[in-house]
């Protein structure tokens, strides 16, 4: 089997969370660039027509879908819906997650706590297990969790505190289910992604004078990685070419985490 076929994702079903922008966007047009039909979801529906028109561009189906994954409710519906439309899921993305609340641990409310513990962790281990429940009567499939180089360091510059502990806990929950699921053939794996060219990341970036340089100093590839890439990374632990690969997470950061 040649390279391409590996790589080939003609007709399958991808669902991808958060998928109104940034990563998730790119994570869908590129699925559907290798032939998948994608499902995009996000918590504000409206916002999903962009990520739509590119989909259809490529030829490839598209579902758009409001949902929030920190509702167990709209979890178990958005998984119905791809599979009363398409069948099945192959391919999940759990890409969709709240952004670091950037204040002092002691000036942290519950609330803020838990607005980002319940979907990066939780909302996670739903859309999982939904479309686990799928992926085993088929007895294959793929499921790729979104982590952070702020697994693995404390960002400087940055308040530190729930965002780095959900992205430290989706290393551990990839392992755990990629355990649980191996004997149906369903491959959990995640990215650590470091600094990419977001628009969180360009707000966070332009806080104060200097801090865009400071970041970079701290690369030793000296820039932020490119979107597009990372999205043709997203797509080889989709395809085939990932079927021995399970529990583990890709770090791809410019180097951030070598010092």
């Amino acid at each position: 089997m040649s390279v391409q076929d590996l790589i080939n994702l003609k007709d399958k079903i991808a669902i991808v969370t958060g998928a109104s922008r940034g990563l998730g966007s790119a994570f869908a047009v590129a699925l559907a660039e290798a032939g998948a039909h994608v499902v995009i979801t996000s918590r504000h529906g409206s916002e999903l027509k962009d990520t739509a028109g590119k989909i259809k561009n490529t030829g490839r189906e598209v579902l758009e879908l409001e949902s929030d994954i920190s509702n167990e409710d709209n979890i178990i519906e958005m998984v119905d819906k791809t599979v009363g439309r398409f069948g099945t899921v192959d391919i999940l993305v759990n890409n969709a997650a709240s952004m670091r609340i950037d204040k002092a641990p002691e000036d942290t409310s519950l609330d803020e706590w838990k607005s980002v513990i319940d979907p990066n962790i939780t909302g996670v281990f739903l859309c999982s297990r939904e479309a686990a429940k799928i992926m085993k009567k088929q007895k294959k499939g793929k499921i790729i969790n979104i982590s952070s180089a702020a697994a693995y360091d404390v960002l400087k510059y940055f308040h530190g505190g729930s965002y780095e502990v959900t992205k430290t806990a989706i290393i551990m929950m990839t392992k755990v289910l990629a355990t649980e699921w191996a004997p149906y053939n369903i491959n959990v794996n995640a990215i650590a992604p470091g600094y990419y060219n977001t628009v969180p990341n360009q707000k966070f970036l332009k806080k104060e004078p200097g801090l865009y340089d400071k970041v970079l100093d701290m690369i030793p590839l000296r820039k932020l990685g490119a979107i597009e890439e990372l999205a043709g990374l997203l797509v080889v632990m989709a395809s085939d070419i990932s079927n021995y690969m399970t529990g583990t997470t890709v770090t791809i950061d410019g180097g951030y985490t070598c010092w």
